[in-house]
Order: C-alpha cells, then structure tokens, then sequence
C-alpha cells in the first residue's frame, strides 16, 4: 500500500482543494466541531473517494465543494477560484434518486440541457440524450417514467443527466448506497466503464472501502469527528478493473490495510 501525506498536487483547470477547512454546527446550544483543519486535494481527471467513520463529515465536505454550504474555516477551490455558491459546471448525484417522477427517462437525462446555463438545440438535445441513454444501457426505456424503474436504473438515469450537462466536476454522495449488494456492483462497474471515457474529476463519499479501492485513483481516510485527513492513499491497480480485481491480492490487501486505518482513526479520537 502506498500512503502519501502530499496533499497538494499541481494545481490545473478542475482541481478542487480544501485548504484548512473546519466546520462546526449547534446543537442543544452545544458547539459540535464536525470538521477541522481538512486539507486535499483532487487533481483534475482523478477519481477520488472520501471515506470514513459515520457522521463524520464526508457529505459536508461535498456540500461545500458543491457550492450548498460554506467552511466556517479555510477555503474549497475548483480550478484555483473559491467556491461560492453551486455552479453549472459541477455535477452532483445525491444517494436519494433524484430524478424527476413527471419526466420520462429521456427527458430527466436531457433536463439540464434545456436551462439557460446549458442550453443546447433540440437535435443536440437528442444526440446528448442518445449517448447516454447508451452508455447507461437504458435502451428501450427512453419513454419510461421513473416510477416503473427499479432503484438501480434511476440512478442510472440520476448520473448520466449529472454527465449530460458535460460538467467539468461531479461529486457524488453514496449513489449506490440503497441498493443491494449484486446491482451495487454492477453499478460500480458501470461508472468505472463511463468514468475512463469521460475522464471527468470527481469526488465520491462512500461507507465502503471496497467501493473506494474499485472506483478510485486515490482515497481519502478521514478520522471520527472532528474529521481532518488520516492518510491519502495511492491506489496502484492498472485500469481498467473488472470483477476478478476485486479477488487480485493487491486489492485484498489494499482493503486489510484501509480498513485498520479507519478502525484506528476511530480509536484515536475515542481516546483523546
């Protein structure tokens, strides 16, 4: 396992950085610090996954990177620019489906390309829509309602609209969380196949270290509450990966290791 502490690769047009980011809410009049003094970074193309301890902090990182919250503490950039608010050229798939129940799958995919901020023709509309609609494996259920798609294809149809719009940042929070064990994996097979085509940076927030490892360039091990950075961890499994990788001893390892770093981070704190 290769674990580096250089959190600060160069910086190009679609890194995000959190630089020194803290965090903290009130509860019961109490101050809770759920985030303190984090600082990564993601490279621009990288596929990278945040996991760590429930409650931890990992989908707040995503809302600040977002846009949908602010760091009380530090700075979330995206290509050297400071995050302000949510922007057109970040994608975002929330663990929920969130898609559109009055639209039919061609529509929820082409949905962002009728707003103003990404507005293409009509005939651009249907080649978008068509491309994803394939790469999605959604054939034969374009003029379907999400209502009649079991969970796994509406998320399907939940990430190619977050594609279609050609963000140059997704970040996604647990998309594959609700659903069972054989179409997780499935899924997880089918962004690793639309992420080496699309080469889009992302972020992605999971509870799961295989997930992590399967998906990822590098993972990011947080520690329990307040969250900041335990290790960064290089994951060196030559695209692209298939389900035997998942039984490769490179990858068993990979999850021994990460797995006791995250049994440790926990221990720490509970003992501070």
């Amino acid at each position: 396992m290769s674990i580096t502490m250089d959190t600060h690769p160069t910086v190009t047009s679609d890194a995000i950085t959190f630089d020194g980011i803290g965090k903290h809410y009130q509860r019961s009049g109490n101050r809770l610090q759920v985030i303190e003094d984090c600082s990564f970074e993601i490279g621009e193309g990288e596929f990278v996954s945040v996991i760590g301890p429930s409650g931890c902090g990992k989908t707040t990182l995503l809302g600040m990177a977002a846009g949908f919250t602010a760091p009380d503490d530090g700075k979330v950039r995206i290509g050297g620019e400071v995050v302000r608010g949510p922007d057109p050229s970040r994608g975002v798939v929330f663990q929920q489906y969130a898609v559109f129940p009055w639209l039919t799958v061609a529509q929820n995919i082409g949905y962002g390309l009728t707003l103003r901020a990404n507005r293409r023709s009509r005939k651009q509309r249907r080649e978008i829509v068509a491309h994803y609609v394939d790469l999605m494996g959604l054939n034969g259920f374009e003029d379907v309602h999400p209502k009649d798609l079991s969970g796994g294809m509406r998320q399907r149809v939940a990430i190619a609209r977050a594609y279609a719009t050609n963000p140059s940042v997704l970040l996604m929070d647990e998309p594959f969380a609700a659903l069972d064990a054989q179409t997780r994996e499935y899924m997880q097979e089918l962004l690793h196949t639309t992420q080496l085509e699309e080469q889009r940076t992302a972020l992605f927030i999971t509870h799961s270290v295989e997930e992590a490892i399967f998906l990822s360039t590098r993972v990011v091990v947080l520690r329990a509450r307040p969250a900041n950075v335990r290790a960064v961890i290089d994951i060196p499994i030559a695209f692209p990966r298939t389900p035997d990788t998942r039984l490769s001893n490179a990858f068993v390892d990979l999850r021994r290791d990460i797995e006791r770093l995250l049994r440790d981070g926990t221990a720490e704190r509970s003992s501070e």
